[in-house]
């Protein structure tokens, strides 16, 4: 829901969610944990979400309007 209010934020809009049951396959919870890549191949973020998110929606209207 991080991920949403920084979207609804950059965008000036709310988002319509419809929380639905959980279906077959869907993940309960997730731990994010890049130590596997950092480790084997060296990548390290260098943008953090709250960022990242605005940055997008600039490139994004940028290129489609």
């Amino acid at each position: 829901m991080d991920v949403v209010r920084l979207i609804e934020e950059h965008l000036g809009k709310k988002a319509k969610i419809d929380f639905q049951s959980m279906q077959p396959g869907d993940v309960p919870e997730s731990v994010a944990n890049i130590q596997y890549s950092t480790a084997k191949l060296g990548f390290t973020p260098k943008t953090s979400i709250e960022d990242g998110i605005p940055s997008f929606i600039e490139w994004y209207r940028n290129f489609y309007e």
